[in-house]
């Protein structure tokens, strides 16, 4: 059988951020029913309980229960501040594991010369955040260089239509894989929320040709006035911090509410109920995917498909990559949002179907990891 690491560095850091969790676990899940033995290896850096919300015993506590959960509880690995401790598998045995894995799957993390992942024959990066990722490696070490093979979930990079330069990067556009198992349609007409999970700022920033790439924030003051435009309640679980109580009073002036995400989706399980039991989504990009015209797609996004629920996203560009009418719609305008709200009530159900089609066809996580393996020569 073959072996595939799926490396990720300080998920285990911030088990809050549910969303964040489950891009690794569809690789997980989705990797292990196509017959490889997937293995989860997680670079934590040293955990202060004095300037970081959470001990280090709560943070291995958490990663564990999701373990169980997903039943891969003998299958990870996380490697505490560079080696001076190891939680799940033991050194000796993830030294025994790297010596047999057959590819990393490096999910967007910095891998330095000297990690014993370097090791492993084949090593894929795993870009999640097209637009920025290319910024960043012109003026810092990446360590996208020390990969042979190299993803990304922007449908425009190799083509005229990314703004970016790739520096001699040969990147493979694939779409975000969903392990369709564990996210069942679930079609309801009762269901009342429209909206998304995000992060209001984002860590993402970078500047390219004076120009400044950055988060969500300036993309929902452009919409600040959708809400009573187009008549809906938009309700998003929004990662906002207290600095910006002003913002939040904005918002919830010009008709938006704001949920705690902590709370709604604080962990992978109340993640997907939030989307499961919602009617649509409705979000914004960040705005350097919006300025590269990165063609990237949310796995977010594909989460609410899966779900039979339809999806009304702001434009990167990658509108070509989906010739579907119903199910998942664009916007680049407020205009264009109101009418797409319309759009979706006005034939709810027949949107609802058509997002699960568009889940099985794009999104499976048999189709889209399978393609990766096959490249790779697995």
């Amino acid at each position: 059988m073959k072996k595939v690491i799926v490396g990720t560095r300080n998920t285990s850091r911030w088990p809050e951020f549910g969303g964040s969790t489950w891009v690794r676990l569809q690789y997980m899940l989705g990797l292990r029913k196509l017959g490889v033995e997937s293995f989860w290896v997680d670079r934590l850096a040293a955990v202060d309980p004095l300037d970081h919300p959470h001990t280090l015993d709560y943070l291995i506590e958490r990663f564990d229960r999701t373990a169980r959960q997903f039943d891969f509880q003998d299958h990870y690995c996380i490697v505490y501040n560079h080696g001076e401790k190891y939680f799940g598998l033991p050194e000796h045995a993830l030294r025994r594991l790297i010596d047999s894995a057959d590819l990393l799957l490096n999910i967007s993390g910095h891998l330095p010369p000297d990690s014993s992942l370097m090791k492993v024959p084949r090593r894929a990066y795993i870009d999640v955040d097209p637009g920025f990722t290319q910024i960043w490696a012109a003026e810092h070490d990446m360590a996208i260089d020390r990969h042979n093979f190299f993803f990304t979930v922007g449908q425009n990079l190799g083509t005229s239509r990314f703004s970016i330069p790739l520096r001699g990067v040969d990147w493979r556009p694939i779409l975000p894989p969903v392990f369709l198992d564990q996210w069942p349609a679930r079609i309801d007409s009762a269901c009342k929320r429209i909206g998304t999970i995000g992060d209001w700022r984002g860590s993402q920033h970078a500047i390219h040709d004076d120009q400044y790439f950055g988060g969500k924030r300036r993309e929902y003051i452009r919409l600040l006035h959708l809400p009573k435009a187009s008549g809906r309640r938009i309700e998003s679980a929004l990662c906002i911090g207290t600095e910006d109580w002003e913002d939040i009073g904005l918002l919830q002036e010009s008709g938006w509410t704001v949920l705690d995400p902590t709370i709604y989706a604080g962990d992978p399980l109340s993640y997907r109920e939030f989307i499961q039991f919602s009617r649509a989504e409705f979000s914004v990009a960040k705005s350097g995917y919006v300025k590269s015209n990165s063609g990237w797609i949310s796995d977010r996004t594909a989460c609410y498909l899966a779900s039979g629920k339809p999806a009304l996203v702001q434009s990167t560009g990658c509108e070509w990559r989906f010739p579907e009418q119903k199910g998942l719609l664009f916007f680049r305008s407020q205009e264009e949002a109101v009418a797409g709200l319309k759009a979706i009530d006005n034939d709810y159900l027949t949107h609802c179907h058509a997002a699960r089609q568009i889940a099985e066809k794009h999104f499976h996580s048999d189709q889209v990891l399978g393609s990766v393996l096959s490249h790779v020569g697995l």
